[in-house]
């Protein structure tokens, strides 16, 4: 078994969290680090670089690890893959659509393998709820809504994080995770994308949101605000498909709740969901529809055996179904987890061409472009 040594340029806390995790698979080895300063003369016995161009023509490395401020990445990613290096890129790829471009043909021009660290696709409650909707479990996606409530006590005034030139402002440097999470979701293409901010001062655009129409009709909206303190952190994914609504709660998806029309075969499916319990189900015909106040005119309208019609199409269902479901473990150890996933992926591509990336650089182009559209 091969071992990839892994260089990563950029060691600040999340630098340090991948060397930590990554550090626990057989496979790979960090070998060295770029970062400036003081106090990285030693990190673990690894190789430290003052200079990133250093880092990426040392012979001994396989994959650099990009952590960096987003206004850099593109100059990184495109030196590493010249150099022949394979690239895990931190979210976003780039600030702008031209960065992007130039990163997608380098990698064609070299062949290396890129992907960028999304790593919410892989987190268990995602994936599962990818392949779900995939296989039509819950009907059709039609509206989203995500509410992302940040701390900012981490991010003073003069941080990178707000200067727009180097981070390409909130929607690009953190809504980009959401962006990715629905087109994973969803499977639809974006067609319009409105987006609306406001500032505390003339530097921090400090609350973001952005609307976004998909070509299957999917609506999806977005609130992210680094304006707070981390008591009130908070993120929900509500997800309502014809037959479900759900709600995920943490940025790192950890917990939720069901409710949805169920049939045996559907029903059977949501056993596959981490933690998943059922805590209430009722027949279809027991069912009324209650969205009229009594004594509205007109009939009521009465559920069939077993059939609903929802978005004008006919299901074959059973009974209504409630339920929660959440990973038994810390966010630490399913974040790293995801990181570990990202690594091993990224591995399996350069041993295997044929393999297909969880996250591919197309995937991380097209959440970065309803980014882009939303910031302007």
């Amino acid at each position: 078994m091969k071992r990839y040594k892994i260089g990563i340029i950029g060691y600040g806390g999340f630098g340090r969290f991948l060397h930590y995790w990554w550090s626990k698979l057989d496979n790979v080895e960090v070998t060295a680090i770029a970062e400036s300063g003081k106090g990285f003369e030693s990190a673990n016995s690894c190789k430290v670089y003052s200079n990133w161009q250093e880092l990426i023509n040392d012979p001994e490395i396989d994959i650099v690890s990009i952590v960096t401020p987003p206004g850099l990445h593109a100059e990184m990613a495109c030196a590493a893959m010249k150099a022949g290096k394979h690239v895990l890129l931190e979210k976003p790829m780039a600030i702008t659509e031209e960065g992007a471009s130039w990163i997608i043909e380098t990698q064609k021009e070299t062949g290396m393998v890129i992907t960028v660290d999304h790593m919410i696709r892989y987190n268990p409650i995602i994936q599962r709820f990818m392949q779900l909707g995939r296989a039509g479990v819950f009907g059709k996606l039609r509206h989203v809504v995500i509410n992302n409530y940040a701390q900012d006590e981490a991010l003073p005034a003069d941080h990178w994080f707000w200067k727009k030139g180097m981070s390409g402002g909130i929607l690009v440097e953190h809504g980009v995770h959401f962006f990715d999470i629905v087109n994973a979701l969803g499977d639809q293409q974006y067609r319009e994308v409105h987006g609306y901010s406001t500032q505390r001062n003339e530097h921090q655009h400090d609350r973001v949101s952005a609307m976004v129409l998909y070509n299957e009709g999917l609506i999806a909206s977005y609130y992210h605000a680094f304006s707070g303190p981390g008591l009130f952190e908070q993120t929900t994914i509500h997800l309502a498909y014809d037959l479900a609504r759900v709600e995920i709660e943490g940025w790192m998806p950890m917990k939720g709740s069901i409710k949805a029309l169920t049939n045996s075969d559907s029903k059977e499916q949501l056993n596959s969901i981490p933690g998943w319990t059922a805590n209430e189900s009722t027949p279809l015909a027991s069912l009324r529809d209650v969205s009229r106040p009594e004594g509205w005119g007109g009939a009521d309208v009465q559920t069939g055996d077993k059939t609903i019609n929802s978005g004008g199409i006919t299901y074959q269902v059973e009974e209504m179904l409630s339920g929660t479901f959440e990973i038994n473990q810390t966010k630490g150890e399913v974040y790293g987890q995801c990181v570990q996933s990202i690594l091993l992926d990224i591995i399996k591509k350069i041993e295997d061409k044929e393999h297909k990336l969880t996250i591919t650089i197309e995937d991380a182009f097209e959440g970065l472009k309803i980014a882009l559209l939303a910031s302007k």
